[in-house]
């Protein structure tokens, strides 16, 4: 029993802390449907439908608030209006009024119409996101971007409550209107409590300063008209309050009448606006989502998230509703007050409900400074976290862009601030991009070589002709600005140094656009000057057939196209080699060249042995024994993958052993030996080197240092590549 009496007091407490943030939520969130109303509705609208404009509104808060709470409630998301889509649909709206023609009730209808078509793209577009799972896709709108039209957008609001609360033109044209005494006495009190209302936010910090201060401002308001001696109705006839609701229920089915009264023509001569208000409110939705991973400190699924918005944008679309989803700070009061963010939001919804049976006369007592004060807080909050708090954050190029955006819609209007920021988007990409270093040089010779297997005697030469071959690699999609760098790069090589070979692997590129082509035609021009050779490897057959399209082909002694980087070098290795002065030399002293370092004494114990083309001199997965010293000719390495492909592994030339390592690990051979033209081998026995450990010891740990120094030069060439490479 004492137990008992223990938790019922918990529970109750935990049931009244719900109802409690329920009722907050739901009071918040009427004073934002009402300052949605009046900010899409305001104008022309304004003095024939104000009302039903609230009550669709209030009627879209419920539903959002109870359809969030039911399917993302037990995750702890709370759902509400958005304030950057309302702004997006009173611009369709004013444009919708504008391109409409008729009595005010069919320019209110076609105005709807807009709307109902804004809300039915976005939940399909947000449906389709989601199905497809492609829920990331803002991160290919760069970040300034999207900060600076959510700025434009919190300018929007901000105009907007200036324009609720004193009644002059949203275009402040003439400015003048604005500083006249009747206008200064609505706009500056409301502009007051934006403000204050926003400092408290980000000073005190607490789930209940937003509700307190909207209490606080209604309390200023009544001690005002106490203070002044005013009446209700002189207050209301003065224009200070919302406005007399005559009726009981303020919800109605306009969207059916919508249907086949409105001016669809005019409808689709807003498409730009209806285009633009989707794609705000799908970065809208998507930094919502992000947003509340953070408040929640736990991972969402985006995709699901996104199909859960798009029902609901669709149904409230159909009901006449505006965009709704992951409400950040309902969110933050339901986690602060460590309450069941699904009763809250279910409870909450009951709140505008009420309001829209029957709540109409208050609604009506609400003042214009507060409707308007509130959309001046959320226009004030967007521009201060992007102009002024991501100073410090964002690189002062992407801080531009951001400014310029702002700039642009203050000026010009929202429609031109998104085109100043796709055109700054491109810019911005194109100057980040193009800082990459997609061009990465490795150094012939010492560094970096073909997989031919050469003789100590040819691998030093090579590295002395190291100059003579310029290797660079290239990665991602070559546009105008990395063609560019890579022209500049072998403009001063070829200016300074030209080399005898340019090798330019493309392995790495996944497309060039013309621009590209062209400079690349610029590279043959240069190469064609300083007399060196281009050689194109690893092209993929796009790539390859863009640069035939645009005149690089292959050209004798001036561009070849090989099929990967390994034969490239192979090619500018044995023509280097085969130079006039080198060939002669080794002519004089074959022998000696090949089988330098060979032991003293070791001729007795080698056999020579002649392998025709095509035998296969050691197979793969035999038990380790034999070692050969090729003598002439050329030997391939392969191997058989799983999928039965063959794959030539490496090239050996005279003066290369073969089959030293199966003779100290023990392992099976690991790839086939095939000679691939006529060749001559050395061969010493597995029992030939025993014998020899017994009886010449010494000759025997002359080979094995031989054999050791093999090795160890063959692991410093491929680790010193590796460490290039991935560097």
């Amino acid at each position: 029993m004492g137990v008992a009496e223990e938790t019922v007091p918990g529970q109750r407490a935990v049931s009244l802390g719900t109802v409690v943030a329920g009722i907050v939520i739901g009071g918040i969130e009427v004073v934002f449907a009402v300052s949605f109303a009046a900010l899409v509705f305001a104008g022309y609208l304004e003095f024939y439908f104000l009302d039903d404009g609230v009550g669709l509104y209030l009627g879209a808060a419920a539903l959002t608030l109870a359809f969030m709470a039911w399917r993302a409630g037990r995750r702890g998301v709370v759902g509400g209006l958005q304030g950057t889509g309302a702004t997006m649909i009173a611009v369709v709206s004013a444009s919708a009024v504008v391109h409409g023609a008729g009595s005010p009730k069919d320019i209110f209808l076609t105005a709807l119409a807009a709307i109902v078509v804004v809300m039915v793209l976005c939940g399909i577009v947000f449906l389709w996101l989601g199905s497809r799972r492609r829920g990331d896709l803002i991160r290919f709108v760069p970040y300034p971007v999207v900060g600076g039209l959510l700025a434009g957008t919190g300018w929007l609001l901000f105009k907007g409550g200036i324009h609720v609360a004193s009644g002059v033109s949203p275009l402040f044209t003439p400015l003048g209107d604005l500083v006249e005494a009747s206008a200064l006495q609505r706009w500056l009190p409301a502009l007051a409590f934006g403000v204050i209302l926003l400092v408290a936010v980000r000073v005190i910090k607490r789930p209940l300063v937003m509700p307190a201060v909207i209490v606080i401002g209604l309390g200023g308001f009544v001690v005002g008209m106490v203070v002044t001696g005013s009446s209700i109705e002189e207050v209301r006839g003065g224009g200070w309050l919302l406005g007399s609701f005559d009726s009981a229920i303020l919800w109605k089915t306009w969207t059916l009448s919508a249907l086949g009264g409105a001016d669809w023509l005019a409808v689709l001569e807003s498409w730009a606006g209806i285009l633009v208000a989707v794609f705000v409110a799908t970065i809208a939705i998507l930094f919502n989502i992000s947003g509340t991973e953070l408040i929640l400190d736990r991972d969402l699924d985006t995709n699901q998230e996104l199909r859960d918005a798009g029902m609901l944008h669709v149904v409230s679309g159909a009901l006449g509703g505006i965009p709704g989803s992951h409400a950040l700070s309902f969110t933050a009061l339901a986690t602060g007050m460590r309450v069941d963010a699904q009763a809250a939001g279910l409870i909450a919804a009951l709140v505008p409900l009420a309001a829209v049976l029957f709540g109409a006369p208050v609604v009506g007592l609400i003042p214009r400074m507060i409707v308007g004060g509130v959309l001046i807080f959320l226009g004030l909050a967007l521009i201060v976290e992007w102009i002024r708090d991501k100073r410090r954050s964002l690189p002062p190029l992407e801080y531009a862009v951001v400014v310029l955006i702002l700039a642009g819609v203050i000026a010009w209007g929202f429609l031109v601030g998104v085109v100043i920021g796709l055109v700054l988007a491109v810019v911005l990409f194109a100057v980040s991009y193009g800082r990459i270093e997609l061009v990465r040089e490795v150094a012939f010779g010492e560094t970096y070589r073909s997989n031919v297997d050469r003789p100590a005697t040819e691998r030093a030469e090579l590295r002395t002709l190291s100059d003579r071959v310029q290797i660079l690699r290239v990665s991602g999609f070559v546009f105008f600005g990395s063609a560019n760098r890579l022209l500049e790069r072998i403009r001063r090589r070829t200016e300074s140094m030209p080399p005898r070979f340019l090798v330019i692997d493309l392995r790495r590129v996944t497309g060039v656009d013309s621009s590209a082509v062209v400079s690349f035609r610029k590279m043959l021009r240069l190469a064609e000057v300083a007399g060196s050779e281009i050689v194109f490897t690893s092209a993929s057959d796009p790539v390859r057939a863009q640069l035939v399209r645009g005149g690089v082909d292959e050209t004798e002694g001036s561009v070849s196209f090989e099929p990967d980087l390994d034969r490239g070098l192979q090619r500018c290795e044995d023509a280097l080699l085969s130079a006039p002065g080198l060939a002669d030399a080794q002519a004089d002293h074959p022998a000696g060249r090949r089988l330098d370092g060979l032991p003293a004494g070791l001729g007795a114990q080698l056999e020579r042995v002649s392998v025709p083309e095509g035998t296969v001199l050691l197979h793969q997965d035999d038990p380790p024994g034999d070692v050969y010293v090729l003598d002439s000719g050329r030997l391939g390495v392969e191997t058989t993958t799983p999928e039965g492909t063959r794959i030539r592994l490496r090239t050996l030339r005279p003066g290369v052993v073969v089959g030293e390592i199966a003779l100290y690990t023990g392992v099976e051979r690991t790839a086939d030996v095939v000679a691939e033209v006529p060749s001559v081998v050395l061969r010493i026995g597995r029992e030939s080197i025993e014998r020899l450990e017994a009886e010449e010891p010494e000759l025997a740990a002359a080979l094995h240092r031989w054999l050791a120094t093999t090795l160890a030069e063959r692991l410093t060439d491929t680790m010193r590549t590796f460490d290039v490479l991935l560097d």
